[in-house]
Order: C-alpha cells, then sequence, then structure tokens
C-alpha cells in the first residue's frame, strides 16, 4: 500500500487476521514514516515502530466520541509524517465497536472518509465476518476501495457504484448474500 488506500479485511480466521495485520505492517519497519504508524486492537500487539492503542482503553476514555478521537489521532500522526512513504494506520476489529452500539458511528464514518483517503495515508480496517449481516457488509464494501477476504482469499478492488462491480474472484455479491 502506497498511500490513498482505504482496504477492508472481512475475516474470518483469527490467525489469517493476525498474519495481515502484522504483514501490513512488516513492509514499513524500517522506512522513515514508520514512526507515524498505529493499530487499534482488541489485545495488546507489539510491533516495532507501531503505536498500539487498545480499543476496550479508548473506549473507556472516550464513549460514544470514540471514532471522533480516532479520526483526530490518525489525522495528527498523519500530519507529522516527514517521511516520504505513507503513515499506516490499522483498526483491527471494527465490529467491537458495533457490538458496544457504535454500528451506525462505524458505518458514517467508513462512508465518510470514502475509497480513498489521504494520499499520505494507507489505512486497513478490519470486521469479522461472521458477526456482520448482509446489509452491513454491503455498506462496507461501498465504503473502500478494496476488499480482502480470508474465506475464501481474494482481493477485490471497486469499479463502481453497485457491488457487481467489484472484480477478481467472481461474486462478491455472495458475500453480501450471506
Amino acid at each position: 500500500m502506497t498511500g490513498s488506500e482505504h482496504v477492508i479485511f472481512l475475516w474470518e480466521n483469527e490467525e489469517t487476521k493476525n498474519q495481515m495485520i502484522s504483514e501490513f505492517f512488516n513492509q514499513q519497519v524500517k522506512d522513515d514514516s514508520s514512526s507515524s504508524n498505529g493499530l487499534f486492537s482488541i489485545e495488546p500487539v507489539r510491533i516495532p515502530h507501531v503505536e498500539n492503542t487498545l480499543y476496550e482503553s479508548f473506549h473507556n476514555l472516550h464513549k460514544s466520541a470514540f471514532l471522533n478521537k480516532a479520526v483526530e489521532q490518525v489525522t495528527e500522526r498523519v500530519s507529522t509524517n516527514i517521511g516520504s512513504s505513507s503513515t499506516k494506520y490499522a483498526f483491527e476489529d471494527d465490529t467491537w465497536l458495533m457490538k458496544r452500539g457504535l454500528k451506525k458511528q462505524v458505518l458514517d464514518t467508513e462512508s465518510a472518509l470514502g475509497r480513498e483517503v489521504d494520499r499520505k495515508l494507507s489505512l486497513l480496517c478490519m470486521d469479522h465476518r461472521p458477526d456482520l449481516d448482509g446489509e452491513t457488509i454491503e455498506k462496507l464494501v461501498k465504503a473502500h476501495g478494496y476488499v480482502i477476504t480470508d474465506q475464501p482469499l481474494g482481493l477485490y478492488k471497486w469499479n463502481g457504484h453497485n457491488t457487481a462491480a467489484i472484480t477478481k474472484i467472481p461474486s462478491l455479491v455472495k458475500i453480501i448474500e450471506q
């Protein structure tokens, strides 16, 4: 990811999710922007040069303002990045927020961010697919430029205004209908 990408990973397998997080940050550990990278996670994760913020601690501090404060934190990190590469930020499992009454805020924030973000930001959002209904999946997919799934393994690129325009492995529509 080189910047401006807004990607969602719809995961089912915990091990695959952990590998995705590791790989997302692995490419930039030695880069000059690595000090601006961050991860929101459920459990503590130690990745060199990546600030780890725990969902529960941040939620206890900010409650319903969680997403606004998270966006502020990411924006500040991007603004302090003087390196040549994009700041990388990942949100391990936004279904955690949805289960705590922030579903509308999550969907509104994703929609407001749009399929492309700031050119100095690579944003990886992750959601536990079995915890999502079809309507929520569809809204999340429409808010991202790329969709990655682990069951089946696939990468989809947004090509239009409806879900049928997502390409790569046939039929993300099947995922949405499940």
